[in-house]
Order: structure tokens, then sequence, then C-alpha cells
């Protein structure tokens, strides 16, 4: 009899603890199956942009595609640019940061569309680049050597100099009265 009192009872309080750790753990292997799907559909993204950052040396050295896992996993393009997979699983987000906000530059479920939309991105990224680099191109500079008409003020200026230092030296030692 007193063991009967010891055993669980299957309706009392340990069956409900066994029940909610079986839900606790369904949850948690769902979360991960849903971070991993996101996290592949990224690396899928990531794949079909390789080659276009790998085909151009301006692009390789701008864009750095990083995939960081987390929650929600980022695929990064560039320092403030990235791709999410939310409101959904299934949905892809473009989102840049800002200086007090995220904008969203594009939205699709579609990866092909949501690859063109990044595409379009680095273009654009390259070429403001390209006009700020041919903005800030130094001046050409002057040939290098002479002008014949700076040749002739320096050969007239050094004679000029050495007949007034020949005749203060003629003054000093007193060859030339004043």
């Amino acid at each position: 009899m007193a063991r009967a009192a010891t055993t669980p009872d299957r309706d009392g309080l340990t069956g409900a603890l066994r029940e909610a750790r079986q839900a606790e753990a369904a949850h948690f292997e769902a979360a991960l199956e849903l971070r991993d799907s996101k996290s592949l559909r990224l690396q899928l993204l990531k794949d079909e942009l390789l080659p276009v950052v790998d085909a151009s040396p301006e692009a390789r050295e701008l864009f750095d595609l990083a995939l960081v896992p987390g929650e929600p996993p980022k695929l990064w393009i560039d320092l403030i640019s990235f791709v999410v997979m939310e409101p959904d699983p299934r949905s892809y987000r473009f989102l840049q940061h800002r200086q007090d906000r995220r904008e969203i530059l594009f939205e699709s479920a579609d990866r092909e569309l949501m690859a063109a939309a990044v595409r379009r991105h680095m273009a654009h990224l390259m070429v403001a680049r390209e006009r700020q680099s041919a903005a800030a191109a130094p001046a050409p500079l002057p040939p290098a050597g002479y002008t014949s008409a700076s040749l002739i003020l320096a050969w007239v200026s050094g004679f000029a100099f050495g007949a007034l230092a020949l005749l203060g030296l003629a003054i000093f030692l007193g060859f030339l009265k004043p």
C-alpha cells in the first residue's frame, strides 16, 4: 500500500510536467527547423549572387556576401545592407540601415526577383563609387621641366645678384670709396 502512494499519478503533476516538456521540445525542434530553413534559403540566394561578385574586381572590393547565423539569420551584402527572411519564413526582405531607421529596399517571396534587386543595388553602388572617385581625382600636374621664361628669369636674377655681391665686396675691402 505504501508503494502505491509513491508511484506517480498519470493524471497528476508528473504527467502534466512530462507533457509540458514534450511540447516544449517539439516547439524548440520546430523553431530550429524554421531557422535552418531560413538559413538554407539565404544560402541559396548567396550562391546565386556569388558569381556576380566574383566576376568583377570592383564588386569584390565593395561587397562581401556573409551569411550570419542568429535569429533571424542575415545575408549581409555590404556594411549596411542585408537580406532576412521576414515577415514569414518564405519571404525575402532586403533592408538597409539608415542613420535613424531601417529602410526596406525590396521584398519578395521569389528568390530570382530578390537576386535581381540585390544585383541592381550593387550596380547602383558601383556607379556611385565610380562617380565619387572621378570627382576626387587630382588635377593633372604640369609637365616636369622648366619653361624658357623661368630659365631666362633665373639667369638674369643670378647675374644681378652676382654683380651686387661683387660691388658690395669691393666697397667692403676699400677698393671703392663711397
